[in-house]
Parts: structure tokens; sequence; C-alpha cells
């Protein structure tokens, strides 16, 4: 919009001013009742009062048709100087403006084209709006950087962007009516905290002036709600806010929302049971359906719709089989000198040192998971890379944890928790270990934690599902910018 059509809008404001006329008046002359009752149950014939925002206007000589849309539902206007008198014509001919909110009393009808329109009788200027919308409303605004950083005018204009955050809102309502239904407690955490931990992951710092003590956003809400369980809790989860200072891509936003669940006497094959009812369910629930689509990039660069089944049971497979079988690598087989040339030919570094178990992980991460589409658990880690996690009943190199892929997404991360306070606190020095030698998301020392597990805890199942990338494989979307209101952005 040009500074000229600004100047202009402003004028109007002040010359409205000074007629007397409060171009931003305190609530609406008529109560109006939203239009999407209007639309959903019309009474043809009927007077209705209306507001919302004016979106288009058509103008033919002295007819006028509007578009008005209110929390997302538009609605057809008509004003003519038959409907109303000539001066109210006039002045809504010099004085409204796309943008604009109104507050309508008029006439349901159909027009002759069958539209569902209201006669305007009456009307009153809720706000004025200095700036037109960039685009016309249906349209999408091109630029990212703008979608991103002026959210409201991608909602605003554009209604597919408005059912991504319908659908996000919707699943978040859903997966508390889940785990509700399944007798988990919601509970709430600390985001402030003075040990960081749970998960593996640099953080953000702060300092907490009061205290004069550095402390840190939270990276997972984890060690507080097995605290909880401690506290003799059986049932826990958390929605919430995570922050974790890493990259910012088409899957990683610093800040995002993560739903953790904690149960006593459970273990993570109990875990995966309630992520395949959880994610199903809430699917169904939200969009109808428990089959969708999702984009999805070949090896030679062409992207075509797939459909994935949400429905259980899901697959699941060890992280070495799915190392064979989707990458061709023996994982057990192979040397150390072996495991470090793949890390070189890939690029990949391991910060702290060489940890073997470590390095397979890095390795399925960049060979493997993009490649598991339909529903799947990747089971039993090295136990190296799972500080929290009490090692496998059967073999304990590896650990009793998994990791849940839909549409290459890595969606969930649970176990089956490290209750044993002598073997967590042997695991915490070796992450300690690992800090020494450079590796700033190595795990830091929670003694209040191991000392909560001295005062017993019973043996638990956790999950940790991530709803941003979950509402990003319901929606069909491949950024995860698409389904965060405000994602981080560089200033500038």
């Amino acid at each position: 919009m040009s500074t000229i059509e600004v100047e202009q809008r402003k004028k109007i404001r002040e010359e409205l001013i000074k007629e007397g006329v409060n171009p931003y008046p305190h609530q609406p002359k008529y109560t109006p009742i939203p239009v999407k009752e209007v639309v959903s149950s019309p009474h043809i014939g009927s007077k209705v009062n209306i507001a919302g925002r004016i979106v288009a206007i058509r103008r033919h000589g002295k007819i006028v048709f509007v578009d008005l849309v209110d929390d997302g539902v538009r609605i057809q206007l008509y004003i003519s100087p038959n409907t109303i008198s000539d001066e109210k014509f006039k002045w809504f001919l010099d004085n409204i403006d796309l943008g604009d909110y109104i507050n309508v009393h008029g006439e349901l009808f159909y027009t002759k084209r069958g539209e569902l329109t209201v006669k305007i009788e009456d009307y009153q200027l809720l706000a004025k709006a200095l700036r037109s919308p960039p685009v016309k409303y249906g349209h999408r605004i091109m630029d990212p950087e703008v979608r991103y950083r002026k959210r409201y005018l991608d909602i605003m204009l554009t209604p597919k962007i408005r059912w991504i955050f319908e659908v996000r809102f919707k699943t978040i309502e859903e997966i508390r009516k889940f785990m509700w239904s399944r007798g988990y407690i919601e509970v709430e955490t600390p985001i402030l905290q003075p040990v960081y931990g749970g998960a593996v992951a640099r953080p953000f710092t702060t300092r907490v002036w009061a205290l004069d003590e550095e402390w840190y956003l939270r990276i997972s809400p984890e060690l507080y709600l097995k605290r909880l369980i401690v506290a003799g809790f059986n049932k826990v989860f958390e929605i919430g806010k995570n922050f974790r200072n890493e990259d910012i891509d088409v899957h990683h936003n610093p800040e995002f929302t993560m739903m953790e669940a904690y149960k006593a006497y459970a273990d993570y094959h109990d875990m995966m049971r309630l992520t395949e009812d959880l994610v199903s369910t809430v699917a169904y629930r939200v969009l109808g359906k428990t089959k969708i689509t999702y984009p999805i990039e070949s090896e030679e660069g062409k992207v075509e719709e797939v459909e994935i089944n949400l429905s259980p049971p899901w697959k699941r497979i060890r992280l070495v089989d799915a190392l064979r079988e989707y990458a061709n690598l023996d994982p057990e087989k192979l040397s150390d000198d072996e495991i470090k040339e793949l890390l070189r030919k890939y690029q990949l570094k391991l910060a702290g040192g060489y940890d073997r178990g470590r390095a397979i992980v890095k390795l399925f991460d960049r060979l493997v998971g993009r490649r598991l589409i339909q529903p799947t658990f990747v089971i039993d880690f090295p136990a190296s890379s799972s500080p929290l996690t009490k090692p496998h009943r059967e073999n304990p190199e590896y650990a009793e944890r998994f990791e849940a892929y839909i549409a290459g997404l890595e969606l969930a991360n649970a176990y089956t928790e490290l209750n044993d306070p002598i073997l967590q606190a042997e695991y915490f020095r070796r992450e300690e270990e690992r800090k020494k030698l450079g590796d700033a998301e190595a795990h830091p020392y929670d003694w209040d934690f191991v000392e909560a597990l001295e005062y017993g805890m019973p043996p638990t199942g956790g999950l940790g599902l991530g709803i941003d990338r979950l509402v990003m494989i319901l929606v069909g979307t491949t950024s995860i910018k698409e389904v965060i209101l405000f994602p981080m952005m560089k200033r500038g």
C-alpha cells in the first residue's frame, strides 16, 4: 500500500472526528450475532445484526455489493439508495474502505444468482483501517518473509492458512481430551529452570536478577514430570513450550510445542500403544479420517502425494535393523574405524569425542529417518545415546527407547524411564565428561533429580510428542513455519 493511500485514510479519519463521528467506537450500535450462525441457518426475510471486516467492494452504478468476513466466514452485503437514504449511501461510498470493520443491520435475502445477502438498512463504522490489505481476499501473500512476519495478514486474507491454525488449535484440544480420557492429570512445570535437562540440546540462558543466578529456559519438562511420578501421581502430562538453541530450518524452530506424558507401572511398549492410539484418534477427531496424503520428495527430486495410514498397529523395527534395511549397513558388524570413515563420508560430527552408540544414531538420522514414510516405531537405541533411559532388559548395550516417524519426520521420542539412581548418576557423570570435551548439548548433572530417584520411582514409561510436527503431518505441509503462528525470524 502506498504512503499516499495511508495519508488519504488518515485524512478521512481526521474529517470523521471533526464531524463528530468516532471511527473507533467502544461497542457496536447493533449487537451482532456470528455470521457463521446466519449462514448455517438463514431465515430469509428476517432482520439480522452482524459485524465484520470488509474484504471486497464491487460498485455497479448506484448498487454496491460488499463482502464481509467475520471469524473466517464470508457473507455478501447489498447497499443502494433504494435500501437506505441518499445521505447514508453517499457517506458509505466516501468513507468506507477495504479492511474497515462495520456493524450492519438489514434484511436477509437471496440474490438472483442464489447468493445469501444482507440488504443494508443501517450501518456503523467500527474501526477505520489505515492500510488496505496487500492482496485480494482469498489470495496468498507470495513473499514468505512477509507472511511469517505479518502472520495476521496471512490468516486474515487466506482461508487455507486460517484452516491450518484451526487444525492446530483443534489438535491440541483433542490431545487434551484424549489424555484426560485415559486418566492422565494435566500439570504445569517450570519453564525457567536452574538446571536444564530431559533432552540433548543447547539451552537458552538468562539471569535471574532477584537471585543473581544464571538460569535456563527449559529444553524439556521431563525431569520435573518424573519428580511428580516420584511424588505419587501415576499419570501426568503437560502441553507447553520448549526452547532449544538449535537450527532454524523447515523442521526446527527454537521455540516449539511438546506434549510429554509419564505413566507409572509402564514401559516403552505401553508408550508405543499410547502414541499410535493418540495420533490416530486425534487425526480422526480433527480431520474425520485416519488416512491422509503428504507431499514426499523422492531421491530424484520429484514430489508426489503419498497416502499415509495412521491407524494402529504401526510398524516396529530395531534401529540397527533399520540401518540394515534402508541403508545396507550392519552397525553390529562394523568396526569403529569403519564407522568413523562413514562419519567422514557423510560429514557428520560428534561433539565431545567419538562414541560408538551416538555415531550409529547419527548415521541413522542421516541415512534412514527421512525414508520412514508410513508410521514407524524405531526401537532399541544404543545405550550411550540415551542417558535417561533404562537399559534393555535382554541386552544392556541397548536402551528401551523408541522414536516414532511419519512422513520422514521424527514425531515422538519415548523411553522405559531409568529409575535406578546409582545408574542415573553414572550416566550423568558420563555426560559431564562429554561436556568438558566440548559437547554443548551434553546433559548436565542434575543432583536434585538423582536425589528424587533415591526416594524411589516406580517402573515408568515416558513419551514426548512434537505437536508442531503432528500438525505438519495432518495439514500436509513440509515446513514447520507454516504451522507456528509466529515463527522465529531474523530481525531486519
